[in-house]
């Protein structure tokens, strides 16, 4: 190991090892390696003093990070920043949101920092406002069984962050040719898609995990340069029960942090 040295400030993402030597591996796709092995499923919980894991897996965070937000960039920023990237953002896009919670917070600032327009929607008035705080140019409001209101213009990409099942049409129509609609929250049902909504506009659905290293890397110099950062709640480590049954109780906004001192 030459990268680290002991004393740096690291992070760990969900990912602890892959093979590195597989297709996927071999492309940058570590994320996808088939031995993908996540770090608090296949080790120890995720309260100890201590963690053994690859180094090819741990992260130097940029000084101009602070440790709190660290740990949600690596987690739930690395979800939000891959699955943009790999459904073709880049900038001076139209780019929808759908959900402005945990995920969606953090995809409207990586969305709206790197130059595109961005258009959130949501479920209150409350939301939307939240939406506007975090960059969006356009909020939109859709009550539960609501046919969604189109957006000013026709989108590039819109990333999905809920877990709800939602008539999907009508989000499909409003993506532009060769549109994506790109998942990253996972939906409680089956999609139910007619196909001429895709093929008469060459348009695709696609899901997306975390980011392998290099993306990784790439997404914590972003927020770095750009000040994107997630809302967190942060709880010392002696009330880390409490900060579980918050997470329960859908409470936190929008991530818990614990921290040792």
């Amino acid at each position: 190991m030459t990268h680290l040295k002991v004393g740096d400030r690291v992070g760990v993402g969900w990912q602890r090892s892959s093979c590195l030597q597989c297709r996927d591996c071999l492309r940058g796709n570590e994320n996808l390696c088939d031995e993908n092995q996540g770090l608090i499923v296949t080790g120890p919980g995720g309260f100890a003093d201590y963690l053994m894991v690859d180094s090819r897996f741990a992260f130097p965070i940029p000084k101009g990070i602070d440790s709190k937000i660290a740990g949600p960039l690596l987690c739930a920023g690395i979800t939000v920043y891959a699955g943009l990237r790999n459904a073709g953002m880049s900038s001076g896009q139209e780019i929808g949101i759908l959900g402005i919670g945990g995920l969606g917070h953090m995809a409207v600032q990586f969305a709206k920092k790197l130059g595109n327009r961005v258009t959130v929607f949501t479920t209150s008035q409350d939301k939307a406002e939240f939406a506007h705080k975090m960059g969006a140019d356009e909020a939109i409001v859709v009550g539960k069984g609501e046919i969604p209101q189109a957006p000013s213009s026709k989108l590039d990409i819109l990333l999905s962050t809920v877990p709800a099942a939602l008539d999907w049409v009508p989000y499909i129509d409003f993506l532009d040719s060769d549109g994506a609609l790109a998942f990253v929250g996972v939906p409680d049902a089956p999609l139910n898609i007619p196909l001429f909504s895709l093929l008469a506009k060459r348009r695709r659905i696609m899901a997306s995990p975390i980011g392998g290293r290099a993306m990784i890397n790439e997404m914590l110099a972003i927020a770095e340069k750009f000040g994107i950062e997630p809302i967190v709640e942060v709880f010392a480590i002696a009330q880390a029960n409490e900060a579980m049954q918050k997470v329960r109780d859908n409470q936190v906004r929008y991530r818990a942090v614990l921290t040792v001192s």
